[in-house]
């Protein structure tokens, strides 16, 4: 592709933003094979002896309760590692019993594990004791934690227990208290970024709502982001009233940060390549230098980099060192991959990608070492820019069925937890 030094800025802006937002505008590419699909789509609720079951009755002691049990029950859910148990039911007399339990009466209704917790409340002021049983060690907790908080976060604090539920049950912690970013297009000419905890709660507008802001990113000082205006896009974030970062001629966009380096892509030289710089937008290093589109740079383990070029023709994933040396293909299926994301585990060599597959864009993974890929979604309208959870149990990512779904790491029990027209997700880690 050619470099765009004489085009119009307009023309620029519509190019190099077409490969951020899902529209294909490469009309020649190498015969590549196609991508995979899904032959059977399998709802996770079915294959149950699979699932671990767990109980989560009301915590006892106010009428905050049922709320409390309810995110943890959700967070299970999310997950995919459970099959949470319906209290209608549950045999146990639950005022009889308080904080502890009678193991039969959970063996009756399958329970491998029960959650109890009491909430005294003085106030705002409240004082949380949870437990967590496993049926077959008897009736002693083995897990029991307290805390003191408010009612504004509670839920934060069912969250953190559910991640040492996930320690006991499984050696991992989970991520529950983590957040997901987003961009939302809010009408003609008005795109804004949000963050909310993973589960959709607590969604917040982190740019200031005065025009195109989007391709967010979870790095030190908060929020990045690049914001759009009629002289080109810039890179901000949050904390800085949206005054740039990283700015200069054409575009700066699509940052993400890797340890104390920036990295970002740009059209500085008249052409989309990547760069790096530090946290304050000094030290600005060029690491790519190709004839083609270079952008969508990710953040992987031990600093890697991975990519998007055209310069096999369509766009494909690449990875290189974060110095941009050692680049390397890693997609050869498919005509159209593009907004790569790792799974942050280094033991779990996965990039997951938006590729073209059948005519949809649909959400896929690629296996580094074994080169196996895995499609996530079909079937099911138009899915873009996955996002993995900190674990990499979950994968986030935006639909056309209308907001953020979350599902395994098979494409398995895909849940809504975000309305509206979301795009470009990011995982905090």
């Amino acid at each position: 592709m050619k470099k765009l030094n004489n085009m119009p800025i307009v023309a620029i802006l519509l190019c190099f933003l077409a490969i951020f937002i899902s529209v294909p505008v490469f009309s020649q590419s190498e015969k590549a094979q196609d991508l995979p699909g899904r032959s059977v789509v399998i709802d996770i609720d079915s294959p149950e002896t699979s699932l671990y079951q767990i109980a989560v009755p009301n915590l006892q002691g106010s009428k905050l309760g049922p709320e409390a049990a309810e995110v943890l029950r959700n967070d299970f859910k999310l997950v995919s590692l459970f099959k949470v148990l319906d209290a209608r039911s549950f045999v146990e007399n639950a005022n009889a019993m308080g904080l502890n339990i009678n193991k039969s009466d959970w063996s009756v209704v399958g329970a491998q594990s029960v959650i109890k917790g009491d909430i005294k409340q003085s106030g705002s002021s409240l004082n949380v004791e949870m437990r967590l049983y496993e049926i077959a060690k008897g009736s002693s907790p083995t897990l029991s934690k307290s805390y003191r908080t408010n009612a504004s976060h509670l839920r934060g604090v069912m969250h953190q227990f559910a991640n040492e539920v996930l320690r006991v049950l499984t050696g991992e912690p989970g991520h529950f208290d983590t957040r997901l970013a987003f961009a939302m297009r809010k009408g003609p000419g008005r795109k804004d970024v949000y963050v909310s905890d993973f589960d959709g709660h607590s969604v917040g507008r982190i740019s200031k709502g005065r025009g195109v802001a989007m391709l967010p990113s979870f790095g030190p000082g908060g929020i990045w982001y690049s914001v759009l205006t009629k002289f080109g896009m810039f890179i901000t974030r949050s904390g800085k009233n949206e005054k740039a970062v990283f700015s200069g001629t054409g575009m700066n966009m699509g940052v993400t940060a890797c340890g104390n380096r920036l990295f970002f892509t740009s059209t500085r030289t008249g052409n989309a390549e990547i760069f790096s710089s530090d946290l304050e937008g000094n030290d600005l290093r060029q690491l790519t230098r190709h004839r083609g589109i270079d952008v969508s740079p990710s953040c992987g383990p031990g600093g890697k980099i991975a990519f998007v070029s055209d310069r096999h023709g369509g766009p494909q994933v690449f990875t290189m060192n974060g110095d941009g040396s050692g680049v390397k293909r890693v997609t050869y299926r498919g005509e159209y991959n593009q907004t790569p994301a790792w799974c942050p585990d280094p033991k779990k060599p996965l990039i997951a990608f938006t590729g073209r597959g059948g005519g949809s864009m649909d959400i896929f993974t690629v296996n580094l070492q074994t080169g196996e890929y895995l499609r996530l979604t079909q079937g099911q309208g138009s899915n873009k820019d996955p996002a993995f959870s900190p674990d990499c149990r979950m994968v986030a990512f935006a639909s056309s069925r209308g907001g953020i779904f979350l599902s395994n790491a098979e494409g398995l029990n895909q849940n809504k937890v975000v309305s509206g027209a979301a795009e470009t997700v990011r995982w905090s880690r």
